[in-house]
């Protein structure tokens, strides 16, 4: 069973300027990872997996030394994101994946029940 909990806070302005940024850098590895697989299908014929993605995280977190900022989780539930969104495509759930602005990506998840534990420490 799996349990969600949304939370209202009240980040300090400092607080909110590092949410707004895992919120920027999120996006941009959405984005970047949309466009890697849209690329690799022109190239190969052959669309990337959720695990080949991930895997490909540890190199591309050492390439751009910002998403050191952001826990590892973070960021695979942004490649989950992804995923589903095509899955739900090939499904005919949903349309094709779109490129995310400001806008259209507006949250993200924290892992487990550490969130709760790790938040100010993640945010201070």
């Amino acid at each position: 069973m799996m349990i969600c909990q949304h939370f209202l806070i009240e980040p300090t302005k400092e607080q909110e300027e590092k949410l707004f940024y895992t919120l920027y850098l999120c996006r941009k590895l959405y984005n970047y990872s949309l466009d890697q697989r849209i690329k690799h299908y022109k190239q190969y014929g052959k669309g990337l997996t959720y695990k080949e993605q991930q895997n490909m995280l540890p190199k591309y977190k050492k390439e751009h030394t910002e998403y050191k900022l952001v826990q590892s989780q973070i960021l695979q539930d942004v490649l989950r994101r992804l995923d589903r969104a095509y899955k739900n495509f090939f499904d005919k759930r949903a349309k094709y994946p779109k490129f995310k602005d400001k806008y259209h990506y507006t949250s993200i998840t924290l892992p487990q029940c550490e969130a709760k534990r790790n938040f100010g420490n993640m945010y201070t």
